[in-house]
């Protein structure tokens, strides 16, 4: 296979003393390594707010603004605004920005990332052994406690999901890396990790989350060094099969999901009446909810319900015989698409579509422009990051419990940080010439300069040629180690 031309991987210079650097380097690891499986002090939250109050003190301290300061302060600042703006306008309820309003702190996670920095290795082997501590607790919940689901430190949902998504940046952290650095350790220790963190999502009872893999699979592949172009689509399509075939044997082997597939048919075809008083399952709870929400929007079309009036919209459609009283107690409507028409209107989903898409440009763009595999590591991992938390949240929501939401922040905020920290210093010497063109002239992070094609302009060294045609040699420590 054609090897693809990459720059060595390359440490950054510092403007901060190593102690920070290396604190940054341990709140990074721990968080990743206790992603679904630590609360309290070492928990992603607490990690967050660690790096959120060095943020803020860099704030303070140094006012001079990075390329991509601007852009991604408004990515982070534009849900949390509108649901001030919404509840403003509709009605107030301060407790519900707790939630969204934490994305405020992942902002200045990724000022302090910024500023001081952190290497790929804390983030890379952090993912693997999320992957392996994940699996762990899962063993222990179900074989020690016997417990039905796993479901780590928070709900069995968002546990599967998201040690699915370990799993699979586990493996960006190999994939990433050229094949001349791929020592043994970091191959044995990504396929235990990618391993364990399938088996932990499956021991969570998670079905909805693997429908995903075969676009993850997907965005892995972009990352890839080593994928042909050609190959993507037949890698999707295998995955595509395999997972058909699984939803076949498992609707036929699982009495679960076999009497809620029983059950779709009967809610779609009730009447609003005629289903506020139906025994609904798992998926029909669903279905009454997302039909709930389309008639909210319907009713109110540019700002929805309100997000701080969905209790009480409940509470009165179930009075007035419209809503199963089964479903008044959930606090959303399962699905960020259903949930922001119906409680924010047009204007909520125009801000959610800035913030997901905003988010995929910039670590798009990021991994076009990468000019050494650290760089694009980072770009990779925010790209599953932000494509993984979207689909997920098609069956829950962008902001689940306060833990999921911890995560789904920190996964976004630790690589976008990352990435402008290498932006700031593409001119160093730390990046190497690419085919002779420095990295500076490349573009790289949020840059908005692209070359043309984007993805699709990389370079390819001719088969059997020498190995100056393809400068895969690694000269940093870190990823060989």
């Amino acid at each position: 296979m054609p090897a693809r031309a990459f720059a060595p991987c390359a440490t950054t210079p510092f403007d901060y003393p190593p102690p920070l650097r290396a604190l940054c380097a341990a709140a990074v690891f721990v968080t990743f390594a206790g992603l679904v499986t630590l609360r309290g002090p070492a928990s992603p939250g607490s990690m967050g707010a660690l790096l959120a109050l060095l943020g803020m003190v860099l704030a303070a301290t140094e006012l001079r603004l990075l390329r991509d300061d601007v852009q991604l302060t408004a990515l982070f600042l534009v849900l949390p605004l509108y649901h001030v703006l919404n509840m403003a306008w509709t009605g107030w309820d301060p407790a519900l920005l707790d939630k969204p309003g934490r994305l405020v702190f992942g902002l200045f996670v990724y000022v302090a990332l910024s500023r001081v920095g952190v290497g790929a290795r804390a983030l890379r082997w952090g993912a693997i052994a999320g992957c392996i501590t994940a699996a762990g607790l899962a063993v222990y919940q179900l074989h020690v406690l016997h417990a039905g689901r796993a479901h780590g430190v928070m709900n069995a949902i968002p546990f599967g999901n998201d040690s699915l998504l370990l799993a699979f940046l586990a493996a960006a952290g190999w994939a990433t890396v050229p094949r001349a650095g791929r020592g043994s350790a970091l191959t044995v220790s990504t396929l235990i990790a990618v391993g364990a963190g399938l088996y932990a999502s499956l021991a969570s009872g998670t079905r909805g989350g693997w429908i995903v893999i075969p676009v993850l699979a997907w965005v892995l592949s972009l990352g890839a060094g080593d994928v042909r172009r050609r190959v993507r689509p037949g890698v999707t399509a295998a995955t595509v099969a395999l997972l058909a075939v699984a939803a076949i044997l498992l609707a036929a082997v699982h009495d679960r999901t076999a009497a809620e597939l029983g059950t779709v048919r009967e809610v779609l075809a009730a009447s609003p009446a005629a289903a506020a008083t139906m025994a609904l399952s798992s998926l029909g709870a669903r279905l009454h909810l997302y039909r709930i929400g389309i008639d909210a929007f319907l009713a109110s079309p540019l700002v929805g319900i309100g997000f701080a009036n969905l209790a009480g919209h409940l509470a009165a459609g179930a009075e007035a015989g419209l809503i199963n009283p089964a479903v008044t107690h959930f606090t959303h409507l399962h699905s960020s698409v259903v949930d922001t028409l119906g409680r924010g209107g047009a204007l909520g989903m125009l801000a959610l579509g800035c913030f997901g898409f905003g988010f995929i440009r910039y670590f798009l763009r990021a991994l076009a422009t990468a000019t050494d595999c650290d760089t694009r590591y980072f770009a990779l991992v925010g790209l599953l990051a932000i494509s993984a938390a979207l689909l997920f949240s098609l069956s829950n929501v962008l902001f689940p419990a306060i833990v999921g939401t911890n995560v789904f922040v920190m996964t976004i905020a630790v690589p976008a940080g990352a990435l402008a920290h290498r932006v700031r210093h593409r001119t160093s010497a730390a990046f190497p010439a690419v085919d002779g063109v420095p990295a500076g002239d490349r573009g790289s992070g949020g840059s908005r300069e692209k070359p043309p094609g984007g993805i699709r302009n990389v370079h390819f060294a001719p088969a059997g040629a020498p190995a100056e045609a393809a400068p895969t040699r690694l000269d940093n420590r870190e990823v060989a180690q």
